[in-house]
Order: structure tokens, then sequence, then C-alpha cells
């Protein structure tokens, strides 16, 4: 019933291992009018392919009637990020979490996202304050050279999807307001 009702975004995060299994614990999570966390399902999973994920998302999606959300949230994942792909239909917006992209910086980028530079900064401001799409990709090629980090890797792959990402990229979907970094903390707060 509360999915009928809320069930327009959907975060899922199997990053908790709290079981005595260490099996990961997948939930289905969104959030009501009160902006309140409700859950919409929940699995204890074996591992976490590709099959695994595919399998779980059509059960999912069948013990929901069948409809599909409007947005889902997750992290980098990808063998989630490929059974999202193959068992959601395209009308269904994947967003990755900024805040599991922001912790990967210090172990990424220690050199500079340590240092006294202003790295963090800029970045900051190109992700949370550029409200033009053109802009935000001119700040993030800037960064890139003033920093030397032109031929790093991950840097190169994490903008090339920053349609999943970016704020400015996903401000004409709804997404209840919630933004990643925020219902993370939110969440690690009440357990």
């Amino acid at each position: 019933m509360a999915y009928d009702y809320f069930g327009d975004v959907v975060v899922f995060d199997t990053t908790y291992r709290t079981n005595k299994y260490n099996m990961p614990f997948a939930p289905f999570t969104g959030v009501n009018h009160h902006f309140q966390s409700i859950q919409f399902g929940c699995a204890l999973l074996q591992d976490e392919t590709e099959d695994t994920f595919i399998w779980l998302f059509d059960t999912w999606l069948q013990a929901m009637g069948g409809r599909a959300p409007d947005s889902i949230l997750t992290d980098q994942d990808l063998a989630m990020r490929g059974a999202i792909a193959k068992v959601f239909p395209s009308t269904t917006r994947h967003r990755l979490c900024l805040w599991h992209i922001k912790k990967k910086f210090g172990e990424k980028l220690s050199h500079v996202y340590f240092s006294a530079s202003d790295f963090k900064k800029k970045m900051k401001a190109c992700v949370h304050w550029t409200y033009s799409k053109d802009v935000f990709d001119e700040e993030w090629k800037t960064m890139m050279c003033e920093f030397h980090l032109e031929g790093n890797k991950w840097l190169q792959n994490l903008f090339e999807m920053r349609e999943m990402w970016a704020p400015v990229y996903n401000r004409d979907t709804f997404y209840a307001g919630l933004k990643m970094n925020y219902f993370y903390i939110h969440i690690s707060i009440m357990n």
C-alpha cells in the first residue's frame, strides 16, 4: 500500500552487512509525505552478482504489482547498474549516490584531497553550486587542468557518467527531496 503512494523514488543499498552470516541486506526504501523513511521490501542476498540483482529486481517488481519507480538511487556497483538497466524500463531514472562517490575521493585522490590545496572547496562548488550543465562541464575541466588530474582514469569515468550523479544533470527528475548524502547520514543516525 505505501508503495502505491510513495513509490516514485526508491533507494536501494546493499552496504549493510550486520547480520551474523555477513550476507548483504538489501532494503528498498523511500520516504513518505512527512519525509519519514518507509520500507518497500528487503532481502538477504547470497552474493552481489548481476544475476542475483536481476532475480531480486524482477521479484520485487512483481511484488509491487509490476509498477516500476520513476527513480532509483544506488551506489556505484556495476552489477547492480547492469541489472537495473535490464529489469527496469527506460522510464526509470537511475541516479548514483553522491555520498558514496564523495567517500571515494580520499582513497582515489589522496594526493590532492588531503593537501593544503583548494581542491575540496572547488570540487564542492562545482558539484553543488553550478546551475547549468555547460558551467559544470567547464568548471570540471578547469579543475582537472589546475590540479593536473587530466589523466586520472577514475575521474574520467566519473565525468563520463556525470548525468547519473551530478545534481545539475538531475534537476528535471523528481527525487522526493532526497539528497543521497542526507538520506544515508539520516539512516545511519537512526540505526
